[in-house]
């Protein structure tokens, strides 16, 4: 009764309205989208009514739809036209007194969107979970890509879009906000953006709308209702974010910024909005890190475009001026756990094989696509910052907005403007780390101290695997008084090095700060998530103890590492021998391979029936945790431990656990962090005690 209603008052509307937006594309030559959307989502459908103006039309004009739609009615300049629809492909005839002219093209179609969310989504790599587009009662999400308006496919276009639906249930996208209006029969909301471009997704629900009334720039949060206790920090946040982005890199060059809640996991950033779902907005870093992000891509994708003939650097810069510039901001050693993150996800999930340039990352589709795109990438910048200095860095990043605000550009751009600013020639450093799979491979050898009447002298060798990088090593020489810091020039694969000292030397260290992108030695790998996620020869055991309950719910952590491949064994099937020159995951607390997780960490043990974290007695049954750690400190093997005490506790745990890739151990109670932490690595080659 309800859809009925709702069908003739809005089509109603529409028809009144169809025709009367000619003149937004003005005269540009830009496509430009008038999208008179209505959303049914009881019946996952939209139907919609839609105008397209193009600059120029084809003889044969095409325009590209979801291949489930099923058009209705073609109109040609307000006239019924004949009209062929095929595998996604609109086909119109043009006469050829409009050939080669500015046209307006109405199609009148619906198409129905059923991608079901996963209930229990794995840790994806796919910010959408593969959800390309869903109409249903708790939300809606059409994405670009999913042809839910046709598409002439011409470049960048101007976009006017009028969404209807039920009561209360209320769309966001790119643009500025013209009107939410809401009835006791139907919502209206209407959004216009005359900034070219080249898609548009949307968004719709249940949303409480809440705005900061004191920004400059219009701040919106569109959550759920029982997400209104996370809208003041949220506001708060934007703000503050916004106002450190705009002083860092120039103005904010779009016309609002939302923080949109999703009714399935998403951390997407669209021009002017971020999606983030339910369960993300509530985790503990997604708002001090991850909205950050988002908000820095308006100005580095979103803004300034990718060339992806060159490779992704948006991920990169966004990166490093969101994630790693937020660590550095609170303080000296957050900045430096960040930086030896990057070192140790890279070194743990991405082997030879794997590995590939900067200039050939697209998008991140797997944990080795990240750490080279994001994690990589964001190295990059931090040693063009290390190389160009403070002011030729940041004045580069504000040169690279200014000139290319809403255009197309690539690593060459870069280079070119850090050349200009820095004065001197990056072409080289650009063809080495970003043109160039793989990372240097450093060793200390070869290292004495001498006194040579009161004045020591340090000498050593640096060697690198073939083939040679060029680097500026910083060498980090301590003594019983001053601190000697030296940087040497590395371009072959051995070099010697001198370091005079006036006291006797106590240890050196190579790079201890961590600002040279290289992939670490073993020995310095702290065991942890990540790299059980990237072993390529792991197996997971389910311990003896374990309830065919838990067990099951236990499993759900292989799926969310997104390791379905691994073999699984039960403990009983499984003797020493067999755990030989493997990687072990054991699901619950194993009865004969446990000596390992209490020796190895010092801060879990075991006192009869009872296991005790950092002191803590862990007998709950909302109480999981997870701890990798290396069997007899072998730093080439890590056994990992998944130890929940109920099957709620393992399943709320385990989708968790991956956001914690770079810990060796977390705890969980109620699904909700309560301690994180990193064992020490077994030991740092590059460095040398005397």
């Amino acid at each position: 009764m309800f859809i009925q209603k709702f069908t003739t008052i809005i089509f109603s509307l529409c028809l009144l309205l169809f025709f009367n937006s000619l003149a937004l594309a003005g005269e540009r030559d830009l496509v430009h989208h008038d999208l008179k959307i209505m959303l049914f989502p009881q019946d996952q459908r939209l139907e919609c009514e839609s105008l397209v103006t193009l600059p120029k039309a084809d003889q044969t004009q095409r325009l590209f739809l979801n291949p489930k739609a099923r058009v209705a009615e073609v109109f040609l300049e307000n006239e019924v036209v004949p009209h062929t629809f095929q595998n996604g492909v609109l086909e119109i005839r043009i006469p050829d007194d409009l050939t080669g002219k500015r046209i307006d093209i109405g199609i009148v179609y619906q198409i129905r969107f059923e991608d079901e969310p996963a209930g229990r989504p794995g840790h994806s790599e796919d910010p959408t979970h593969g959800i390309s587009a869903a109409i249903t009662e708790q939300g809606t999400f059409l994405s670009a890509g999913a042809g839910w308006y046709p598409d002439p496919r011409q470049g960048d276009a101007t976009w006017r879009l009028s969404v209807s639906a039920p009561p209360g249930y209320l769309a966001v996208t790119a643009g500025r906000l013209e009107k939410h209006e809401t009835t006791d029969d139907y919502s209206l909301s209407v959004w216009e953006t005359d900034l070219p471009l080249p898609g548009l997704t949307a968004s719709a629900g249940p949303y409480e709308i809440n705005r900061d009334k004191a920004a400059d720039i219009p701040i919106y949060t569109y959550f759920y209702p029982q997400s209104r206790d996370l809208v003041s920090g949220y506001l708060e946040a934007t703000v503050e974010y916004l106002e450190f982005y705009q002083q860092l890199l120039g103005p904010y060059p779009f016309e609002k910024f939302a923080v949109v809640e999703n009714f399935f996991p998403t951390g997407y950033g669209f021009p002017s909005w971020t999606l983030l779902g339910s369960a993300v907005i509530r985790l503990p870093f997604i708002k001090d890190i991850s909205l950050p992000h988002e908000i820095a891509h308006s100005w580095w994708g979103n803004g300034v475009r990718v060339d992806y003939s060159q490779g992704n650097w948006s991920e990169a810069v966004t990166t490093y001026v969101a994630d790693y510039l937020m660590r550095e901001r609170e303080s000296k050693d957050q900045a430096l756990d960040y930086r030896r993150g990057i070192l140790r996800s890279y070194s743990s999930l991405v082997s030879e094989e794997d590995d590939f340039p900067l200039s050939r990352f697209i998008r991140r589709d797997s944990p080795q696509s990240r750490a080279i795109g994001y994690g990589k990438g964001a190295m990059v910048f931090h040693m063009l910052r290390m190389e160009a200095g403070e002011e030729a860095f940041w004045e580069s990043l504000r040169r690279m907005v200014r000139e290319n605000m809403f255009e197309r550009a690539g690593w060459d751009d870069f280079e070119e403007i850090f050349s200009d600013e820095a004065e001197r020639n990056f072409r080289p450093f650009f063809e080495q780390w970003v043109q160039r799979p793989g990372a240097p491979e450093l060793s200390l050898q070869d290292v004495h101290a001498e006194d040579r009447d009161g004045q020591w002298t340090v000498t050593g060798t640096i060697t690198q695997e073939h083939p040679a990088y060029e680097l500026n090593l910083p060498l980090y020489l301590e003594t019983e008084n001053q601190p000697v810091h030296e940087t040497i020039n590395i371009t072959s694969e051995k070099k010697s090095f001198e370091i005079s000292a006036s006291s006797r030397p106590l240890r050196l260290a190579v790079d201890p700060e961590n600002h040279i992108f290289r992939r670490l030695d073993p020995g310095e790998i702290a065991p942890a998530v990540e790299v059980v996620r990237g072993s390529d020869k792991l197996i997971a055991v389910v311990s003896a103890g374990l309830s065919p309950e838990q067990a099951g719910a236990a499993e759900i952590l292989l799926r969310t590492l997104n390791r379905p491949d691994v073999q699984v064994f039960d403990e009983q099937d499984i003797n020493e021998e067999d755990l030989q020159d493997k990687d072990v995951l054991f699901l619950g607390l194993p009865e004969r391979f446990a000596g390992e997780l209490f020796e190895q960490t010092g801060m879990i043990s075991r006192e009869d029936d009872e296991i005790f974290f950092d002191g803590r007695r862990l007998t709950e049954p909302e109480t999981a945790f997870f701890a990798a750690v290396n069997p007899s400190g072998d730093p080439e093997s890590v056994w990992a431990y998944f130890v929940p005490f109920s099957e709620e506790a393992a399943s709320d745990a385990a989708p968790r656990i991956p956001h914690y890739g770079g810990y060796s151990y977390v705890l969980f109670k109620h699904g909700e962090l309560v301690q994180r932490g990193i064992l020490d690595p077994a030991g740092p080659p590059l460095e040398h005690e005397f």
